[in-house]
């Protein structure tokens, strides 16, 4: 395997995003792009996040690779990365090699963990009310509401999106819309749903590399967060609901 992004910030975020739900993972590598999935050690969070080939400059594969690697080693390195810096990762001699590039070169050595293939589940979902929006809306508020309380209530009335946090601090709403501008589109029946926002919250690092985030929910369903990367790349994210 080997593949070469010329934005390393964006795949840095990336794979920070990964971080802060898993401590390991396995990236798998096809002749299409490259997977990492899993499930977060509290079973509250699955992720699946996939960079299809022509999201790189340089993209080599076998039909199928597995690697297991350690986030925080990774990102360890990658938080080196600076604006305009290339990246280039490549596995060779049970390492996974990073390249970092700004003019010199910096190569960073890590270790593969094994090559077992994540045993995801199946997440077949029909949800009642979905809305598109920009990332950088979403990750505002959401960072607006994370200081006020632990529980995020989400609901739906009218095409219209409701995120909620009642907390010691007081309670807070924020409508988006169409209507507002706080939407992009908006489709479904009206639902309600409560989710723990720290693990919302700790999606916001895809803020950068994504512009555009679909949200889709139902009543005591998963929160599923799509965060739309170029050339048909996504970040999947599934909460678990929390009952209360």
């Amino acid at each position: 395997m080997k593949l070469k992004a010329i934005d390393a910030s964006a795949l840095a975020n990336i794979f920070a995003t990964v971080g802060e739900f898993m401590n390991e993972a396995s990236i798998v590598s096809t002749k299409d792009g490259i997977r990492i999935s899993g499930i977060d050690p509290s079973r509250v969070v699955f992720l699946d996040i996939f960079l299809p080939s022509a999201y790189f400059e340089e993209y080599e594969s076998e039909e199928k690779e597995i690697y297991g690697f350690s986030l925080k080693e990774v990102n360890q390195v990658l938080k080196r990365v600076k604006k305009n810096d290339s990246i280039t990762i490549y596995t060779e001699q049970e390492k996974i090699n990073v390249d970092i590039s700004d003019g010199f070169e910096r190569i960073f050595k890590l270790p593969i963990l094994g090559s077992s293939e994540p045993q995801n589940p199946s997440m077949n979902l029909e949800f009642p009310f979905k809305a598109k929006l920009l990332t950088a809306v979403f990750s505002e508020v959401i960072s607006d509401l994370f200081n006020l309380g632990d529980t995020l209530i989400i609901s739906s009335k009218e095409q219209k999106l409701y995120l909620e946090v009642r907390g010691d601090l007081g309670n807070s709403t924020v409508e988006l819309s169409t209507d507002n501008g706080g939407l992009i589109e908006s489709e479904g029946s009206d639902a309600t749903s409560i989710y723990g926002m720290e693990y919302v919250y700790n999606t916001a690092p895809m803020r950068k590399p994504s512009d555009t985030v679909e949200l889709a929910f139902g009543s005591q369903l998963p929160l599923k967060l799509r965060y739309e990367l170029p050339q048909g790349g996504y970040g999947d994210f599934y909460i678990a609901p929390r009952v209360e």
